[in-house]
Formats: structure tokens, sequence, C-alpha cells
């Protein structure tokens, strides 16, 4: 990939669980942002249960009524971003990554590629061999999907980025029937679960954002642990568990 000599900062926001939609709100002010003064930025944090629909996915792909999806306490949200549907759950960790394209010589392709190699190298410090499969989007452990990666871009500016699945309950992913690898249904896998012993977030966070920092050259970065956009605490729910 071609870089500029100097590559922006990188400015990187830890969360903690936020709600999806202050999560949307504080990425349209980033890009905007970006947009005026350059830069880059990624957000990291977990969303109470809530279901995404990007460009190529339907409603006919959650199998529950929308009776059901209210027990349960899940919002359905409508996004611009490529991919299908997507449940986000706490321990799942959400990369919300904004890169400038023509600063950073990049292309879309080139984005998306470089979100999936941060992953796999992510998963390999946890010595799990990731993969990329021909026939199905995403970063998988087997024939199980462990992460996602999507992508929308304004003014040039990539954003949305990834979901990796640290340690969720996954009994919630049932409610999903998408198509995976060799047309079967697609199933979701966890680190925690292939690994059998924690992967601690503090940890997989630390190594995510080494790996997005080496994959598209940015050498310096401000961290920050809160924003004026996001509310200090998400609205509580059953599978909530203790944000390390």
């Amino acid at each position: 990939m071609k870089r500029s000599r100097v590559p922006p900062p990188l400015e990187i926001y830890l969360l903690g669980l936020v709600d999806f939609e202050d999560a949307q709100r504080l990425q349209r002010r980033l890009v905007y942002d970006l947009g005026e003064r350059g830069g880059a930025a990624l957000v990291l944090c977990e969303h109470p249960p809530t279901i995404t629909i990007g460009r190529s996915g339907s409603r006919f792909h959650i199998l529950a009524n929308d009776d059901e999806l209210r027990e349960r306490g899940l919002a359905v949200h409508w996004v611009n971003r490529g991919g299908g549907c997507l449940l986000h759950l706490p321990g799942q960790l959400n990369g919300y990554l904004a890169l400038p394209l023509q600063a950073l010589g990049l292309n879309i392709r080139d984005y998306l590629d470089g979100v999936h190699n941060a992953l796999l190298d992510t998963l390999a410090e946890f010595d799990l061999r990731g993969l990329c499969l021909s026939d199905a989007p995403g970063v998988f452990l087997g024939q199980a999907r462990v992460g996602s990666v999507g992508v929308a871009v304004n003014r040039w500016i990539a954003y949305y980025g990834f979901t990796l699945n640290v340690g969720p309950y996954l009994k919630p992913f049932e409610l999903l029937e998408e198509p995976g690898p060799m047309s079967l249904p697609l199933r979701q896998t966890s680190m925690e679960s292939r690994r059998q012993r924690p992967a601690p977030m503090p940890r997989v966070r630390e190594t995510l954002i080494r790996q997005v920092e080496v994959t598209f050259g940015l050498e310096r970065h401000h961290l920050f642990t809160d924003h004026a956009l996001v509310r200090r605490r998400a609205r509580p729910h059953v599978y909530a568990q203790s944000l390390g």
C-alpha cells in the first residue's frame, strides 16, 4: 500500500459498554471532523444486545418476530454499511475505524484487507488460527465466524470497521439465519470458546490497537476514555456482563 510521508495521528476512544445509537452519533461526528481537519479515529466499545442490518442483509434473516424481539429487549437498526445482519452483545468488541483513504494512499479494498489482516494477526497472538473464506464474508475459526468487517465511505473517509467475538454468550446468535460457508447456515464462535480459557478484553483491545497501527502505518495516537456525545452508561440487559 502506498503511504503518505507523515501518517495522520490516530484518535483512540476506549468507551466500554455503549448504546448503539450513541456509537453511531459519535462515528458520524468523527467522520465529519476528520473530513475538516484530517486524522484518523478508532472507537472500541461493546453494545447491549442489538441487531444491525447492512446493505446485503434482510429482515428475513432474523428468525424472531417483532414481539419476540421486544420481549428479549433487542433493538433492530438498518445501517449504511456493507454486509448482512449482525447481532451485537456484551463480550463482543466493536471497532469503528475511520481512515482518510487519500491521505494514506488507500482504496476501499486496501481498507477491507487491512482490517481483515489486523483481526487475523490479533487472533494469532491468542494462539488462534483465523482465516478468510472465499464464499463467506468475515474472519473465521474453522467454519464458524468470529469476526465481521464492514465499510462505508463519506468524503473519501472509510468508516465502520469490525466486530470480534471475544467472549459473548453464543446462544442468542441462533436468532439469525444467513448463508455461510458452502451455503450452509452461518455459525458463530468466539475466541474464548475456541481457546477454552479467558481472553481478557483489555489485552484484546491493546493487541487490536497495535495491529491496526502496524497494518495502516499509523505511528502516533491519542487515547481518550470518553466523549461528550456518549452517555456514561448503556441501558442494562440480562446479557450484560462485567467489563474488564
